[in-house]
């Protein structure tokens, strides 16, 4: 400001001294303004010194740039903002010197650790040094300097075609689980089947029992009417032993009561059926006897009634 007010008034001096014509006055007063600037232009604050200290950068490795300027004692300056005032270049760290002063002149300095990822042959940098007078505040910049981009790349590469080269290499990544997602799952999940067992618990119980009492009763039907079958007057004995047996593992599981350890007129008196008592007093002469007579497959058939006396009854108590 200063600077250019020594300027202006000296301008308009000179001028009026070209349209009034030459006087001892206008003259001392032109001198006066002169000698003033010059003082305040050799006081006046020296341009920032910005210098790269490697001539060459590569992509992607740091470098060095460093900042000095001059100035009165008095007067308090502000080095350029690391985040800012550096592009396109990243800065990566800094180094601050102390302040030197002799005969009221200071310097201050600093080195800055940039890194580019810029492929232009050339770079400029100029930043700007702020100089504090009051509540004002001055920018002076400093010194342009130039750094240039060595790459092998770059060297063998024609302007026109330069292109970066892609690295297509896949690099394989570790499975992570996502822990917060599961739980999410988990209790989402949680919430779902306790609203279900909540609201169709029973009949879902009732279904599942159903069918395994159904799929116990298909397997006891194919067994049985397959020993029964082929009971003969040659193979009585044997086969009516192995249905009789199966057919009581079947009542004791659907009805719950100890049939397998029971005999065969204990079986009659707990099912309280005369045709059972007489079916199975015929299966005993069939076992023990190898008698088989005309009774025989009507024997064998109220049996197997009975079993299915027994499965309706069981699906009829699932049902209630």
């Amino acid at each position: 400001m200063n600077n250019e007010r020594c300027t202006m008034d000296s301008e308009r001096y000179a001028v009026s001294w070209l349209l009034n014509g030459w006087s001892p006055r206008n003259g001392l007063i032109w001198l006066v303004h002169c000698i003033a600037f010059m003082v305040h232009w050799s006081s006046a604050v020296a341009q920032p010194v910005g210098t790269f200290i490697d001539d060459t950068i590569e992509i992607g490795r740091p470098f060095r740039y460093a900042l000095s300027v001059r100035h009165p004692a008095t007067q308090d300056v502000l080095f350029p903002d690391t985040a800012r005032q550096f592009a396109p270049f990243w800065v990566r760290g800094l180094s601050v010197f102390p302040t030197r002063t002799r005969q009221g002149v200071s310097v201050d300095s600093a080195v800055y650790t940039l890194v580019s990822f810029e492929v232009s042959r050339a770079r400029v940098l100029q930043v700007p040094v702020y100089l504090i007078a009051g509540s004002d505040c001055t920018a002076v910049l400093s010194s342009p300097d130039t750094v240039f981009l060595f790459s092998s790349v770059l060297a063998s590469a024609r302007p026109d075609t330069l292109q970066l080269k892609p690295d297509t290499t896949l690099a394989p990544l570790p499975q992570q689980l996502n822990y917060a997602n599961l739980v999410l799952v988990v209790m989402v999940a949680g919430v779902i089947l306790a609203a279900i067992y909540i609201l169709f618990g029973k009949a879902l119980r009732q279904r599942w029992a159903l069918y395994v009492l159904g799929r116990k009763h298909l397997r006891f039907m194919t067994t049985y009417n397959q020993l029964t079958r082929n009971v003969g007057p040659e193979s009585t004995g044997e086969l009516t032993n192995q249905a009789i047996v199966a057919w009581k593992q079947y009542l004791e599981k659907t009805e719950r009561q100890p049939y397998t350890s029971l005999t065969s007129s204990e079986i009659a008196q707990r099912i309280g059926d005369d045709r059972v008592a007489d079916a199975l007093r015929e299966t005993d002469r069939m076992i023990y006897g190898g008698a088989f007579t005309d009774q025989s497959p009507l024997a064998l058939r109220v049996l197997r009634d009975v079993a299915m006396a027994a499965y309706q009854r069981r699906r009829e108590k699932i049902n209630q």
